[in-house]
């Protein structure tokens, strides 16, 4: 029979599991060493779902992050979105944002660019060389949820598609059909709401906005490896 008492040793055994649960995650740790914050902590009515974690909703088909469903960000950027949050419920009150991706760390995305080269989509992998803007704490990849929670349709994305649709969406473009009225709508919405709030937006990719420029970004903070 163990000298320590029963109780002692649950706490002892709660306590392990409690600061295993915070420090276990590698990627996150990378994320704070860094003197990145928590989104949730700036503004929790952010909703998150950080597809990177999950392979059956990127078309990686990995899970880059170890499960981490926290979306970190430079604090000035996490404020920014806080702004934008704001204005999209001044809006539309039962909409909300929805963080797809934010910092990345400079192995991922070498990973990323490793699996993706010599594809057609090697080119929404940044090159790991000079290091995307999620490589520094400042992109964010973003849509708008109603209040079911169901995503607006912005139309072709890279998110949450199985192979042979993200095929489609490839071969639709190809050969020039375009997006819909509604889909556009959508895509204006959000672009307006994250440009007020001071993002700058990526042409191509309507869910990418970086929250500062990136002359001010690399000559701000290092890159997160």
């Amino acid at each position: 029979m163990s000298k320590y008492p029963i109780g002692l040793l649950s706490c002892v055994l709660l306590l392990l599991f409690q600061v295993n649960s915070v420090l276990g995650n590698e990627i996150e740790e990378k994320f704070i060493m860094a003197g990145l914050v928590n989104v949730a902590d700036i503004d929790s009515s952010i909703q998150v779902d950080l597809v990177n974690s999950d392979p059956g909703k990127n078309f990686f088909h990995e899970d880059y992050y170890n499960g981490l469903q926290k979306a970190y960000l430079r604090k000035e950027v996490a404020e920014k979105l806080s702004m934008a949050q704001k204005l999209v419920k001044a809006k539309y009150p039962g909409y909300s944002l929805q963080i797809l991706d934010a910092a990345r760390p400079r192995s991922v995305s070498q990973a990323m660019y490793d699996k993706m080269k010599g594809t057609p989509f090697e080119r929404y992998v940044a090159h790991p060389q000079k290091g995307s803007m999620h490589n520094y704490g400042i992109a964010v990849d973003i849509t708008v949820v109603d209040e079911r929670g169901v995503e607006l349709d912005m139309g072709p994305t890279p998110f949450k598609k199985t192979r042979v649709e993200l095929y489609w969406q490839y071969a639709k473009k190809k050969i020039g059909i375009e997006i819909s009225a509604k889909q556009s709508t959508n895509r204006k919405l959000l672009a307006e709401i994250m440009q007020q709030a001071g993002f700058i937006p990526l042409g191509f990719e309507w869910w990418l906005f970086n929250g500062l420029d990136k002359q001010t970004t690399r000559r701000t903070y290092p890159i997160i490896e």
